[in-house]
């Protein structure tokens, strides 16, 4: 690799992957036919990903999620504020077990600790109830572990979310892990400082992380990057076949097939006989009449006890969040339909598994005075694939959960973002076509190789700047100084804006030939600013790239604050 003094703009030679000669043999070369070149198949292209491929202690630079790139997060100590997670305390720990109550008046302030980009509030899993005791105490029914592989390629068919934690290691201790769904992978991770870690799972699908390093103890900076089913975050009824309860429970593995206490299970299909619904119901008016009771649920004062909680609480229906995903849970298990009872510091909501589709996360909703959310400054709020088609009586639609009401710690951006209709421009988390031009319609950033892009010489990018907005400053300060069409090229730059460095920048990197002041450019690959406002990147040289000398430039889309740009 040739280093170069820093400027914004670079020239450099791109030859056949079989060749390696200078720049200057170029404008012969590219006269002559190439009678054969051995140019190494082209990548599909089809990744979110940006930077180094994930592994255990490596993440990538960041993800195109929707319309953004994620940058990974840093990798900052713990400050003193933070919940660390094993330790105890508040939105650090996980429970073991939750009991039912009749305190059914509506909550205070509700707080909210967010560890994963996107955000999907207030949804996170901290622990995921399976098994019911004979007093109604929700338990985890398996509790032995099993460990997890980190890494495998992320698709279409899965979102991605970055997480930051702090997290108390010892030596052989397995410490409760938050997560996003229950079928979530670990794709890569850091730690700060690095330690090799081993992630594991209950029968519930509940996370856990251990290291075995002898030096490792106390407070650790965990950063780590995950994907899950995407259909878990858009619950549907599956659809390939007529289902009744009773088929649903007939296909259900046998480690998930419904078990409650005989006293329990004879109350809930009490319950259900009220409610017109059995095992034979079709599935769809069965599950939506189930949804919209259990929606309908009211913060109100408690019903007369009588000594069996889930009774009270269903004739009444009185009660939070808590409340209607606990008898929620009792009376879909009693249909047949395996369900499970999931709890965070602030929320508490039902998971469902159906045929064909896996677990889906159900909503009942929640009452609250106000949710209070801290660690989402930056952030995306998750965008789920599509809207959730069950029942929605008036009093779910006006909760916190629907980012209805009182709700702190994040921007007006971030709800109204989080709240537009998913269309063109305004896609769902998991998508990443229209930013790296691997899906159709892509009108911001086409795919690498893309011949004559809207770059750098483009009508668009000498469009006169938003005065109100800042511009950044795009330098590159090292790449290499010839390439080979099918081979990689070195790329290193900075973004700067008002003289301070821009960390978590998108940047996009364009070749166009020599001369010609950025007209004709190819767009070759992306990348992402660090802490530092710097970049280090590898971009493939598609193959279809004439023979030539080209210029090399970067540019940033523009956002809320600032204007898009481009290298000089």
């Amino acid at each position: 690799m040739t280093r170069v003094q820093p400027s914004k703009r670079l020239t450099f030679a791109v030859g056949a992957a079989v060749l390696a000669v200078g720049a200057l043999a170029w404008a012969q070369a590219a006269s002559r036919p190439v009678l054969h070149e051995d140019v190494p198949a082209p990548d599909s292209g089809d990744s979110p990903l940006v930077g180094d491929t994930p592994r255990a202690g490596l993440n990538p630079a960041g993800f195109a999620s929707g319309d953004k790139l994620l940058p990974e997060p840093s990798m900052d100590k713990p400050s003193p504020d933070e919940p660390v997670m094993g330790t105890g305390g508040f939105s650090a720990d996980r429970a073991t077990q939750t009991r039912p109550d009749l305190n059914t008046g509506a909550d205070g302030t509700l707080h909210y600790v967010s560890v994963f980009n996107p955000d999907v509030l207030p949804w996170k899993r901290m622990s995921a109830f399976d098994g019911v005791r004979d007093d109604q105490t929700l338990v985890i029914a398996r509790t032995a572990l099993v460990e997890l592989p980190v890494g495998g390629n992320t698709d279409r068919n899965r979102d991605r979310f970055w997480g930051s934690l702090a997290v108390q290691l010892e030596p052989g201790v397995d410490v409760a892990l938050p997560s996003v769904a229950p079928d979530m992978r670990i794709l890569s991770y850091e730690t700060e400082p690095p330690r090799q870690l081993t992630f594991s799972k209950d029968g519930a699908d509940n996370f856990y992380v251990r290291t075995d390093d002898a030096g490792a103890h106390g407070a650790h900076r965990l950063v780590f990057l995950v994907d899950a089913d995407a259909g878990y975050f858009a619950p549907q009824l599956p659809t390939d076949q007529p289902y009744t309860p009773a088929l649903v429970k007939r296909l259900a593995p046998p480690d998930l097939v419904p078990a409650l206490p005989k006293a329990v299970e004879d109350d809930a299909k009490r319950s259900l006989a009220e409610l017109g619904i059995n095992e034979r119901t079709p599935l769809p008016d069965a599950f939506n009449k189930l949804v919209y009771y259990f929606r309908g649920f009211a913060a109100k004062d408690p019903p007369p006890a009588t000594g069996d909680i889930y009774r009270d609480l269903f004739r009444s229906q009185a009660g939070v969040c808590r409340h209607r995903s606990f008898a929620f849970m009792i009376t879909a298990n009693a249909l047949g339909l395996p369900t499970r009872y999931v709890q965070n510091e602030a929320h508490a909501f039902a998971e469902v598994w159906f045929p064909a589709r896996g677990w889906q996360r159900i909503d009942l909703g929640g009452a609250a005075m106000q949710l209070d959310v801290t660690g989402a400054d930056g952030k995306q709020l998750h965008r789920p694939r599509a809207e959730d088609p069950f029942a929605k009586p008036d009093a779910y639609k006006d909760g916190y959960t629907q980012l209805e009401g009182d709700i702190r710690g994040l921007t007006g951006s971030q709800l109204s973002d989080r709240k537009k209709a998913l269309g063109p421009g305004q896609g769902a988390s998991g998508d990443y076509g229209s930013l790296l031009g691997s899906g159709a319609g892509s009108d911001s950033a086409p795919a690498p190789g893309a011949p004559d892009t809207p770059g750098p010489g483009s009508a668009g990018a000498r469009r006169p700047p938003d005065p109100q907005k800042t511009t950044p400053t795009l330098t590159v300060t090292s790449t290499d100084s010839s390439g080979y069409r099918g081979e990689s090229l070195h790329v290193e730059g900075r973004v700067d804006s008002s003289g301070a460095p821009q960390s978590g920048r998108r940047v996009d990197i364009y070749l166009a030939p020599v001369g010609r002041g950025g007209d004709g450019s190819t767009l070759v690959g992306h990348a992402v600013t660090g802490i530092g406002g710097t970049f280090s990147a590898e971009v493939d040289l598609p193959s279809s790239l004439d023979l030539s000398t080209y210029e090399l430039y970067l540019g940033t889309p523009g956002d809320d604050r600032s204007n898009p740009a481009f290298s000089d």
